[in-house]
């Protein structure tokens, strides 16, 4: 409880609280909402203006300018100015209606705080606005402090239109809004007739100026303001200085990289609006889109011939809204792709419970399943309102948690669980591991949770605006998208097999991956569970650590050392076998317990694939993976492609071999060196030699290490 908090509370309660349009308020020391409201009552009453505690711009006008010259008819405005710069923090020296010298420095400290400079102890209008509401000026626990500088440089240079916005390093609505108003000031001085109202609209854009890395002092104010947007969406460039430097340069691609934009490190229109503005530059064109509308032919047709190659299909709805089978067939037919999104109502808090959640994720799996969409693709559940705080924390996370638990226990083939959304939803799921990809609707702008938030990282798709395309029976009215490397859809045939499930998939990854790890001698494996696309840790170390990754990625590694084709099990590549038996036979009078494989054996689990090889140094480390691609391995009535990666890293400074000279040692780490760097002349002789020499020296006596390390340099 703060005493003179109390006294302030006493006071307004007593000298209006006859006053049938003064709401009393609780005298409890503690500075809220209820006590700044009370004080704008009593002001309004003072004012003889209308009386509904919202300190606006009609209340501000009448306020005038409170000095200490002549406040001596306004004493009970002093007395209001004094308790809301108490309830504010600042100390005025007293509550008795006297513009004295307590006052006026503690309006000059609060104009301080704000960014002014040379401030006066004179109390406005703005400054009473600013003054009577819950607005700090000061950093929050929660704040940045290059947000804070960023607030009191606006007010600084613009306060004459933006007024005192806060300067608690917490970026919100106020300080975007603040930004726009900047920047329309700087554009009227060329633009003569733009109006500052804060609002992005597509004058403000087609306004902005192009600046590149010539830009000079011309421009010194446009490029603060972009400097204030680059930081506040994540892209810092080493301050604030009003030059377009190397570290802007570099942010501004960065920036125009994450968000989807030609990354060329000019701040264009489209870059701009990015920025400032959820939906950016409508006039773009993304590659994807989504509809209500069932797509015909023709409809399907217009989309390709516009440039889309994804769109977004409900996969729970109405009749006149529902992806079905034969619409899946047009969408095939025409080379498109689907994003399925699974919206059951979910336009409300009330309808993110517990219990829906648990019934929502069988059937959203049910109904991919019916769909026939493949193994691992990303759905999207609908979060399609404005939600607060407090729905988020209480009401849409426990619901996505118990939704996700669902999820995995039906879940067979690997579908992955995204969300549509405002920013702020997207990035609180996203901060949780709830989901795996996010689609935004930025083009609901004045969500609270658009506003000034950044693009969640995971950001796949970004919904801008609406058009309509095409003419006659191909017009279709669309949401238009931005399509981020992250996109993904399902190319889907109904009349063909779904194929295996995930499960069914998995499973003959991991039994491949076991006969492979058996191949590299291991004297006892230990029970693994494998991931798709997850590395897992076999032999911890040291001195050498061991690990191996399933995928389903098969794409050809062309950094690759040495690569080996397989066919019908037979290792084709007379040069690999003819070494193989050079090594093999060097140290077959050793232990046979090396991480040296079996490479024929391999090649007969392998069947059809081939062998990479991978060398190089990594933290002063050597780094050995072979790469196995694995070529239409038979499920059932289908055939996949796979791949298993089995990664050896050995410190080769920490074990050394005692018995080897440093000249010999030496010469052997720069071999290695020669192949990290990618340098030409190295044979598969030496990278067998490698290979050999990890195990060997691990597991055999000293004077294998002596025989082979004189070989191999």
């Amino acid at each position: 409880m703060d005493t003179m908090v109390k006294k302030t509370q006493e006071w307004v309660n007593k000298t209006y609280g006859g006053n049938a349009k003064y709401v009393k308020i609780a005298e409890d020391g503690i500075t809220g909402n209820g006590t700044m409201k009370a004080l704008v009552r009593a002001l309004q009453i003072e004012l003889g203006v209308a009386v509904d505690g919202a300190l606006g711009d009609q209340t501000a006008a009448k306020v005038g300018t409170l000095t200490s010259k002549n406040t001596a008819a306004k004493k009970n405005i002093v007395y209001i100015l004094q308790g809301g710069l108490y309830c504010k923090g600042y100390n005025p020296n007293g509550l008795d209606g006297v513009y004295s010298t307590g006052v006026e420095n503690a309006v000059k400290k609060m104009r301080t705080d704000a960014g002014l400079t040379n401030p006066n102890g004179n109390a406005d209008g703005a400054f009473m606005k600013a003054l009577l509401n819950m607005d700090a000026y000061v950093l929050s626990s929660r704040g940045d402090a290059e947000v804070r500088k960023i607030q009191r440089n606006l007010n600084r240079d613009y306060t004459a239109v933006i007024g005192l916005i806060p300067c608690d390093g917490i970026f919100a609505k106020p300080t975007l809004k603040a930004m726009i108003k900047a920047l329309q000031t700087e554009q009227k001085k060329t633009y003569p007739g733009t109006v500052v109202d804060g609002i992005w609209g597509t004058n403000t854009m087609n306004h902005c100026p192009l600046l590149t890395s010539g830009s000079g002092a011309t421009y010194k104010r446009y490029i603060y303001l972009l400097q204030y947007a680059l930081y506040v969406n994540g892209y810092k460039t080493n301050g604030f200085d009003g030059a377009y430097g190397t570290a802007t340069v570099s942010a501004v691609k960065n920036f125009q990289a994450f968000a989807g934009l030609s990354a060329d490190g000019n701040a264009g229109k489209s870059t701009w609006a990015s920025l400032y503005v959820s939906y950016g530059d409508k006039s773009r064109k993304g590659k994807a889109c989504d509809c209500m509308t069932p797509l015909t032919t023709a409809k399907a047709k217009t989309l390709v011939a516009d440039g889309r190659k994804y769109v977004g299909r409900y996969i729970v709805g109405g009749a006149n809204k529902c992806l079905t089978l034969a619409e899946e067939q047009v969408i095939y037919d025409a080379g498109l792709k689907i994003i399925p999104i699974y919206q059951k109502s979910h336009n409300a808090v009330s309808c993110f419970t517990i219990a829906k959640a648990e019934e929502e994720a069988k059937d959203a799996y049910t109904r991919l399943v019916n769909l026939k969409f493949p193994n691992g693709t990303v759905f999207y559940v609908s979060v399609d309102f404005d939600a607060s705080d407090a729905n988020i924390t209480n009401a849409i996370v426990p619901y996505f948690k118990k939704f996700k638990s669902v999820f995995a226990g039906v879940n067979k083939r690997n579908y992955k669980i995204g969300v549509y959304g405002p920013r702020y939803v997207c990035s609180v799921l996203e901060k949780n591991q709830l989901t795996s990809s996010s689609f935004v609707c930025d083009m609901s702008s004045g969500f609270s949770g658009n506003i000034g938030r950044k693009l969640p990282s995971n950001w796949a798709l970004d919904q801008i605006s609406t058009v309509t395309v095409g003419t006659g029976a191909g017009q279709i009215q669309i949401d238009n998208n931005i399509a981020s490397s992250r996109c993904s859809g399902a190319s889907i045939n109904p009349k063909a097999a779904m194929g295996p499930t995930y499960e069914d998939i998995k499973n003959v990854c991991d039994a491949t991956s076991r006969e492979i790890l058996q191949s590299y001698h291991l004297s006892s494996l230990p029970t693994l569970d494998f991931n798709l696309e997850e590395e897992v840790e076999v032999v911890p170390g040291p001195p050498v650590e061991v690990r191996i990754k399933e995928s389903m990625d098969t794409t050809l590694n062309k950094s690759a050392a040495y690569s080996v084709s397989i066919t019908n099990g037979n290792i084709m590549d007379p040069e690999f076998s003819s070494s193989l038996e050079d090594i093999s036979a060097k140290i077959s009078g050793y232990s046979p317990d090396t991480l040296m494989p079996n490479y024929k054996g391999i090649a007969m689990t392998i069947e059809n694939g081939k062998m990479e090889f991978e060398i190089g140094m990594e933290n002063n480390k050597l780094v050995l993976s072979v790469r196995y691609i694995v070529y239409q391995k038979k499920i059932g009535d289908s055939n996949i492609d796979f791949a298993i990666t089995v990664t050896q890293i050995w410190d080769i400074n920490t074990y050394k071999l005692s018995e080897v000279s440093e000249d010999v040692w030496s010469k052997f780490k720069e071999k290695i060196n020669r192949i990290d760097k990618k340098e030409l002349g190295i044979t598969i002789i030496e990278v067998l030699v490698i290979v050999a020499l990890i195990g060997v020296i691990l597991y055999a006596t000293g004077g294998a290490g002596v025989i082979l390390l004189p070989l191999f340099v």
